[in-house]
């Protein structure tokens, strides 16, 4: 196999970020509400991964990646007038969260979106717009306390 083959192998069998106080209840709050909000309909939870020839440890697997790997139409706010194949300029796959609450730790920051205009979760949250206006809407309109609880969980995955 050539250098490209083995990398991809290699970036496919890499191994998820273990969740993160997953028990304590102001995450379990904060799941909830990431739930209550309408976040998860396109941070999709849960997912199970198909059979990949080859691979058997990364095939027929339960994840938690938080996605629906979709585009959706983000607002104006996000849009950068850049349109990239059949996405628009407002248009944005949505990303996976998990490990989210480990960047810091990592890239040694805590920019976030896909310019990095974003510092942490709850400015990332609120530059949302366009499908997910609802939502950012639940969070911005939510007592401190319960939106520092969905940042909590956020961070946990």
């Amino acid at each position: 196999a050539d250098t490209f083959e083995r990398t991809v192998i290699y970036t496919s069998l890499l191994a998820v970020p273990v969740r993160r106080n997953w028990e304590d209840p102001v995450v379990l709050r904060g799941k909830h509400l990431f739930n209550e909000a309408g976040c998860a309909s396109c941070h999709k939870p849960h997912w199970d991964t198909g059979l990949l020839e080859g691979l058997p440890e990364v095939s027929e697997q339960s994840i938690w990646p938080y996605t629906d790997l979709m585009l959706h139409d983000m607002g104006q706010a996000l849009a950068d007038a850049r349109p990239v194949h059949g996405a628009g300029g407002s248009e944005w796959r949505t990303p996976p969260l998990w490990g989210l609450g480990l960047v810091p730790d990592v890239n040694k920051h805590d920019r976030l979106l896909h310019d990095g205009r974003a510092r942490g979760v709850a400015e990332a949250i609120l530059w949302h717009g366009g499908e997910a206006e609802s939502s950012r809407e639940e969070f911005r309109l939510m007592p401190a306390e319960d939106r520092a609880a969905l940042v909590t969980f956020v961070e946990s995955l």
